[in-house]
């Protein structure tokens, strides 16, 4: 069951520690079975162990002190107020599906009625700009949806997502909010009457510390846990660069069926959709056409299986250090020297960052210390 606020405070002092993320957060506890024997480790053997360094290993040693009591304890308070739970992997109310992503989350935060956690969902995704008959159409899918007995998952943004989500409540039916920053932080701000409903009908989660506000770099780690929740995905109004698109990346990466709502040709918000759909997506115009394609209540003729390589792909999970060069670097070279004043990051850690981008296959090194990028958005 969720965890005592007792059992809570040394694992949550150690995910607090800058520099532990999931992968490291689960292999330290792998390692010493508990956070207090990592906690009472010293830095100098902390750095010794593999996927460790120096400056990680001192900011667990700094959360051993007051200093790292004292933002625990104001975490504590935060999950308190917004009425909050932790589960671990090792918890049973643990989302299976969420053991096979990228970076499975050692530690989750949700808020809410913890049984939609096992109910079979379905994502609505798209713009967070809709025509004013996206909105509609997002809204009527989540309230058919919800009325069928599925949970609707979205990510309590602006435009489609908050539709969905609305959708599903005044359907009278489950909807689970998966977020981008931490469990207590209302965002958008203007969306805290419908954060109110979801806490109290729906479920919040996050796998982010509370207090942690929204980051560009926490909305594709979000994404992924929404694929991964959902037995299919459903696409109404998405632009050729729309964040949705990491959606539906990983969403085709797991083997989740992808349905798009189709848009009309001369509207930029539908661009990504009708891509999709032409690209072998099951186009969807009500909600019984997505009732038949994840129940397979309707023989339907064959199509095109819609591959995993949809452009543009998904953007790889990146830290906020790597989003904001990733960002300021183009198509066409840039100088670092240029980097550096585009992105007030210092040369040292600039290029680092750029190596592990460029490891990671998304920028390219040229001569002359110029950099390009290789991935759409």
């Amino acid at each position: 069951m969720a965890l005592s606020e007792a059992a809570l405070e040394p694992l949550l002092r150690l995910s607090l520690a800058s520099g532990v993320g999931p992968q490291r957060l689960t292999s330290l506890i792998r390692h010493f079975g508990e956070a207090e024997r990592v906690l009472a480790t010293p830095a100098r053997e902390l750095a010794l162990l593999p996927g460790m360094n120096a400056s990680v290993a001192a900011a667990i040693a700094a959360q051993a002190g007051p200093a790292g009591r004292a933002s625990t304890r104001r975490a504590l308070q935060a999950i308190r107020h917004a009425g909050a739970v932790a589960l671990t992997q090792d918890d049973p109310l643990y989302p299976e599906p969420f053991r096979v992503v990228t970076e499975p989350p050692y530690l989750l935060f949700a808020s809410g009625r913890l049984e939609y956690l096992r109910a079979p969902a379905v994502a609505i995704v798209g713009t967070r700009t809709p025509t004013p008959c996206g909105r509609d159409a997002a809204t009527r899918f989540a309230a058919g949806l919800a009325r069928s007995g599925y949970a609707v998952v979205s990510g309590m943004a602006r435009g489609i997502d908050s539709a969905a989500h609305t959708g599903a409540l005044e359907g009278g039916g489950p909807t689970i909010g998966i977020l981008g920053h931490g469990i207590d932080v209302v965002y958008p701000p203007e969306s805290r009457a419908l954060f109110a409903g979801v806490r109290e009908r729906g479920l919040l989660v996050s796998e982010f510390a509370p207090r942690e506000k929204p980051r560009p770099g926490n909305f594709p780690r979000r994404n992924r846990l929404i694929a991964a929740l959902c037995q299919g995905v459903v696409v109404v109004e998405m632009g050729l660069r729309s964040g949705a698109q990491h959606t539906v990346g990983y969403a085709l990466e797991l083997g989740k069926e992808v349905m798009a709502v189709p848009g009309a040709i001369d509207s930029p918000q539908s661009e990504g959709t009708n891509q999709l759909i032409r690209d072998g997506a099951r186009a969807v115009t009500c909600v019984q056409e997505v009732l038949e394609e994840l129940e397979g209540v309707s023989a339907t003729a064959p199509r095109p299986r819609l591959e995993r390589a949809a452009d543009p792909p998904a953007l790889p999970l990146f830290d906020a250090t790597q989003e904001s060069v990733y960002r300021a670097l183009e198509p066409s070279p840039k100088h670092v020297d240029a980097l550096v004043g585009e992105t007030g990051i210092g040369s040292g850690v600039l290029l680092a960052t750029l190596l592990d981008l460029e490891l990671q296959g998304v920028v390219e090194a040229l001569p002359g210390q110029r950099y390009r990028r290789l991935r759409a958005e």
